[in-house]
């Protein structure tokens, strides 16, 4: 990150931080003080409120600049609040933190108006971050779930410092009673926060390797742990220290509470200037996971009968071990056995549990760039072609210089080639893969090689391997994505396979088909460029999609002719037959097709191919 990004990190966090201050005071001061101390408490909003204004300005600046490229800011300020989306959200939410300044000045209900007004400027947050910038049907959701977010931050860390004032000041049964009034915002905040950051971090790091293997998933395991700790430290603060401001030496506990809110407060800023560098950084989602372990987990295991049985004993095993600490824990007894014996039963079963470890390598959880299109699968067949088929021939391992080898090339058809995932192929493709008395057995081609023609030959290989599953079974025996390739339609809205999406299609290769219908859309492959478009229907426009879908048929270019495939609602290749397979231009026989593919819909790419969406 550079200096420019970290001061728009810095700044962003620091006037979030003011602003959850201004917000939480409010907060605190209508639902939590002390009669007495309410309006005290609203004073001390108005300089959250200043600071927050201050620092919203010097964000706007910086990040004026950054768009302009260029420290005029005479300019770059009212072009950014003009002409973006940021100026405008930014713009307003100033407005609304100098009016609940200025609503706080207002005696009876004002405290209550520059609550809404502050709350409402702290929940525009979302707008202006990675929430803001998705896109689909799930984009206002993230967002309502940022809002919901920070505004029970606020009501949370923004309520710490007026906590901490009211323990200062008060008699210590006062804030005690004080602090068991804010125990059921801060419950409430804590269970908000924890199920939004939920979806957040479903929608925004990518599952777990990209949580440990990106600069956003570790930003965000930073954020984690500082949130533990608030937790821990509230926890504290409520369970134990509250309930001892009663005691015979209640300065004591009260002085071990303050500095413990004051603790609690400073994980909070540290919490927020974090979420600030995470809305300056890619997220993991968008990003090439880098695995940082030899091993990787894997079920695979779980397919051999002759050790299922040792792998499900050791989980059994290890799992009674975790109870029988739970247990002990809870009842107080027998602890130091329980968690001997957890111990002992997880190093006995430990070479059982390694089972559940595979080899794994840097690139292990990256996805292809390729998007898995027809375009991609051909450049793929062209690089295969050139640089694997003399060993691997047209896939089985039996190309010409396959026989001077001393160890066999593998067979690129063979059903466990789904067994590995796309990043460990590509590690293998660059790297080569090594012997096993040392040395290459197959080279590494990641310096002669550009990186998207290595992603292009695995869907090639892919591609391959499900035409070989195709040919021997006649269905395609893992989740096959329909490769995306631009078509002409009569509509200009549509011009790619992907906007069908919703609807079946029935791809054919002849030059006469039934007309498209309400439940199919119908696209024709064209092996030759420049042929006029069907009555009602479309075309493709690339003729790589010819022998795209050629390799997952599992014949040749020449032989596709006469097949047919029919495309999913999801995506998804469902059905493909040759000539002379069901006449789908029966509309009985069509209707059957569809019936049986919506009763039997995909659920899960388990054990196919990745899409990932960018």
């Amino acid at each position: 990150m550079d200096r420019h990004l970290l001061a728009v990190a810095a700044l962003r966090g620091l006037h979030v931080a003011a602003l959850l201050g201004l917000f939480g005071t409010l907060v605190f001061a209508n639902l939590v003080a002390p009669a007495g101390l309410r309006d005290a408490c609203a004073r001390h909003a108005r300089p959250a409120g200043l600071v927050a204004g201050v620092l919203g300005v010097a964000w706007l600046s910086v990040q004026a600049s950054v768009f302009a490229d260029s420290w005029d800011l005479a300019s770059a300020v009212p072009d950014t609040l003009m002409y973006s989306r940021f100026g405008h959200i930014l713009g307003l939410r100033l407005l609304l933190i100098a009016a609940a300044v200025g609503a706080s000045f207002i005696r009876g209900g004002g405290r209550w108006i520059a609550m809404v007004l502050s709350g409402a400027g702290l929940a525009m947050q979302g707008a202006l971050g990675h929430a803001g910038a998705a896109e689909g049907n799930g984009a206002g959701g993230l967002i309502a779930s940022e809002a919901v977010h920070l505004l029970a931050a606020g009501a949370w860390l923004g309520s710490l410092l007026p906590m901490l004032c009211c323990l200062r000041t008060l008699p210590p049964h006062e804030g005690r009673l004080a602090a068991e009034r804010f125990s059921p915002i801060g419950i409430m905040s804590v269970l908000a926060i924890g199920t939004t950051a939920f979806v957040q971090a479903m929608s925004l790091i990518g599952g777990f390797p990209a949580l440990i293997g990106t600069d956003y998933g570790r930003a965000a395991l930073v954020k984690l742990g500082l949130f533990v700790a608030m937790l821990m430290l509230a926890l504290w603060n409520r369970l134990s220290l509250t309930d001892r401001l009663d005691s015979a030496h209640p300065d004591r506990v009260r002085r071990m509470l303050m500095v413990s809110v004051a603790t609690e407060a400073c994980c909070g800023l540290l919490v927020v200037l974090a979420a600030g560098v995470l809305a300056s950084l890619v997220p993991g989602v968008h990003e090439q996971a880098v695995w940082p372990f030899a091993s990787r987990p894997s079920l695979a295991v779980l397919a051999d009968p002759d050790l299922r049985g040792d792998v499900a004993l050791a989980i059994i095993a290890v799992g009674a071990g975790i109870g029988a600490v739970a247990v002990s824990v809870f009842f107080r007894r027998f602890r130091i056995a329980a968690v001997l014996a957890a111990i002992g039963l997880t190093v006995w079963q430990a070479p059982d549990l390694g089972l559940l470890l595979v080899e794994a390598y840097p690139t292990s959880y990256q996805f292809s760039t390729t998007g898995f299109t027809a375009i991609s699968i051909e450049q793929g067949r062209r690089v295969f072609a050139a640089n694997c088929a003399a060993c691997h021939g047209s896939g089985g391992g039996d190309g010409p210089a396959a026989s001077a080898l001393r160890i066999k090339p593998a067979d690129l058809t063979a059903g466990h080639l789904w067994e590995h995932r796309d990043g460990e192929l590509y590690w293998w493709i660059s790297h080569g893969i090594e012997g096993p008395e040392g040395g290459l057995a197959m080279p590494g081609f990641g310096d002669g090689l550009p990186s998207e023609d290595r992603w292009a030959v695995i869907d090639y290989v892919r591609s391959l391997n499900a035409g070989a599953s195709m040919q021997l079974s006649g269905a395609w025996v893992h989740s096959v994505p329909a490769p995306d390739f631009p078509i002409a339609c009569p509509s200009d809205a549509i011009d790619r396979l992907t906007d069908l999406r919703g609807r079946f299609v029935r791809i054919v290769t002849t030059s006469t088909f039934a007309r498209a219908t309400d439940a199919t859309a119908v696209v024709r492959l064209d092996r030759v460029a420049g042929q006029a478009l069907p009555v009602n229907g479309c075309a493709s426009a690339t003729v790589a999609a010819w022998g795209a879908y050629a390799a997952l048929a599992g014949v040749s270019a020449d032989a596709l002719a006469g097949w047919e495939f029919l495309i999913d609602p999801q995506g998804w290749l469902r059905v493909a037959h040759g000539a002379g397979g069901p006449d789908w231009n029966d509309p009985a026989v069509l209707r059957s097709a569809l019936k049986t593919l919506r009763d039997q819909p995909i659920t899960s790419a388990l054990g196919g191919i990745h899409v990932h969406e960018h």
